[in-house]
């Protein structure tokens, strides 16, 4: 069986899966296997609304990956595979992003640009696209941890009761932050900031 791209690319989270397949049984590595493969660009997409410098969104990709194979034997089905994965994404992702607060207040590189632009694109369109893709993240990750794990979620296609289930907040809370959160991303893009220093 040919491995995923990020598997391949992935030295740390290979390791930690042939450090334990001399205990944990064939299955469990094909679960993990087919649960990344099939998440991969959701969690990669996760990754951009916590870090702004590819390295460290790759850095927290491995984070999340490994935090899901030392959680699979742990997982019974008692809520969905999707908001269960969730859940634990996006508590690496908090961690991760605490314990880099005051290194990232530190550094004065500029982020480094993704390259969003489909083939039908004029050179312009994409520019303006990619600007406003990197005002929409810059003030993603601006927002306080709660309010960046409710709009990611959101952005992701989970419904209210799936966003409850993942945060543990109640599914009217849940919209009316989810409404001033899109009022307040809209005034900060129309504007041209991409917001504060969120933790």
């Amino acid at each position: 069986m040919r491995l995923p791209v990020w598997k391949r690319k992935s030295m740390l989270a290979e390791a930690v899966i042939e450090e334990s397949d001399r205990v944990q049984p064939a299955d469990r590595r094909d679960a993990f296997l087919r649960l990344v493969e099939q998440y991969e660009p959701a969690l990669h997409r996760l990754t951009f609304g916590y870090a702004d410098q590819p390295s460290d969104r790759e850095d927290l990709f491995q984070e999340i990956a490994i935090a899901l194979w030392q959680a699979l034997p742990k997982f019974r089905g008692e809520s969905s595979q999707r908001t269960w994965l969730y859940r634990i994404a996006h508590n690496v992702s908090i961690s991760a992003s605490t314990r880099s607060h005051k290194r990232a207040q530190k550094e004065t590189a500029l982020p480094e640009g993704e390259d969003f632009r489909s083939p039908a694109m004029s050179s312009e369109d994409a520019v303006l696209r990619s600007e406003k893709q990197e005002l929409l993240a810059r003030a993603i990750r601006g927002l306080q941890s709660l309010d960046r794990q409710l709009i990611l979620l959101h952005l992701e296609g989970l419904n209210y009761a799936q966003i409850e289930e993942v945060c543990g907040m109640s599914q009217s809370a849940i919209a009316s932050r989810l409404s001033r959160l899109r009022d307040r991303l809209r005034t900060q893009i129309q504007a041209g900031k991409g917001g504060g220093d969120g933790r």
